[in-house]
């Protein structure tokens, strides 16, 4: 009777331990399902930043300034290169040995300033003979003169005496070159670039010397494509920017009048002061010139988005506070910012939290000129 007492206990004690497993299990079942019903009743996503919005979700605040369209020089960005605007080969004219050399490559040089000596060996002796000859054919012509003024002298040997006063005269001017052309002098004021000899060096009439270029006006030269050639014309203005960020004024002084068989393109060429000679030949220069003007907004290039279409653009706010997008061109980068074209001639723009709204979203707008308290 007790063993039955004992196996009665045993089991009510079991049943009792299901109960309270079941309402265990029951309560994490309430608790998880109340988490999924909760989660169903929140707010929906925010939308991305190129999808549509829910109209019922809250508005956001974004920052906005007022943009307005202003004046703006259009025109076409060439990408070219500076040159000397002259370049001159020194070429020995007489021959002979190299004497001296008065100015080494890199150098600048004035106008007629000597930059070496051939040696003179004996062309100041033959000039000062040839001299003499002058002065002998000189009297002898004058006394032909006077015989033949008195007849005692036929015109055929006047005509001779004439002759050899001429030829003395050319032996004369002829030695003087020759001697002058011992001192190789500067064409013009510029750079002596490149010197090919050295003191001592034997020289032969045509035997290059060295090269003397001009850096001021420094030239730009670039390509000018057949759509914008018909726009440009000589004397307009134009500015170079250099890879380092300096900017020169210059003028259109050529425009090619054929173009190139292989790029279909004009050659065009801008010529800038450079009175310090600061800008070298060769470096890459952007070439800008201006066409005619008109109205663009100059924006930052942060504020540029990209739509679900892969266009670039901006987004604004409009009279409803709602978003809005604009496809844009870049026309110029400058220090001040980005110029661009496509939007209308005033605008709330959105610079802070443009990619966290999402087109026809209504936002909440905030002045970004504003001063807080």
């Amino acid at each position: 009777m007790a063993k039955e007492i004992k196996m009665e206990n045993k089991l009510l004690a079991m049943d009792k331990a299901k109960v309270i497993a079941l309402g265990i299990l029951g309560v994490v079942v309430l608790w998880i399902g109340s988490g999924m019903i909760f989660r169903a009743e929140k707010a929906p996503e925010t939308s991305r930043p190129g999808g549509k919005a829910n109209p019922d979700e809250a508005a956001t605040t974004v920052k906005i300034i007022r943009s307005k369209a202003e004046p703006f020089q259009s025109g076409v960005i060439l990408q070219g290169r500076t040159n000397a605007s002259r370049s001159v080969d020194l070429r020995a004219e007489v021959s002979g040995r190299v004497e001296k050399i008065l100015v080494d490559r890199g150098q600048p040089v004035k106008q007629s300033q000597e930059i070496l000596l051939i040696a003179v060996n004996d062309r100041a002796a033959r000039l000062a003979q040839a001299k003499a000859s002058l002065t002998q054919r000189d009297m002898q012509a004058e006394g032909a003169r006077q015989l033949a003024k008195q007849s005692f002298q036929s015109q055929v040997k006047l005509a001779e005496a004439e002759a050899q006063l001429a030829q003395a005269r050319a032996d004369v001017s002829r030695f003087e070159l020759d001697l002058a052309n011992t001192r190789i002098k500067a064409p013009f004021d510029g750079v002596m670039e490149t010197r090919l000899v050295d003191d001592g060096a034997l020289l032969n009439v045509g035997d290059r010397i060295g090269t003397v270029v001009d850096l001021n006006p420094i030239k730009i030269t670039a390509q000018l494509s057949e759509r914008n050639v018909g726009d440009a014309k000589t004397g307009l203005p134009a500015k170079i920017v250099l890879t380092d960020g300096r900017t020169l004024d210059g003028q259109v002084t050529y425009i090619a009048s054929v173009s190139d068989p292989n790029t279909r393109t004009f050659a065009i060429e801008v010529m800038a002061p450079n009175p310090e000679r600061k800008v070298l030949s060769g470096l890459a220069a952007q070439l800008r010139l201006p066409f005619g003007q008109n109205t663009a907004h100059r924006i930052s290039s942060s504020v540029m988005t990209l739509a679900d279409d892969g266009k670039i653009g901006v987004k604004g706010v409009d009279a409803d506070n709602k978003v809005q997008f604009w496809p844009v061109q870049k026309i110029d980068d400058s220090a001040d910012g980005t110029w661009v074209t496509g939007l209308p001639d005033q605008l709330d723009l959105i610079v802070v939290g443009q990619e966290y709204v999402a087109v026809g979203q209504k936002v909440k707008p905030v002045s970004a000129e504003a001063k807080s308290n």
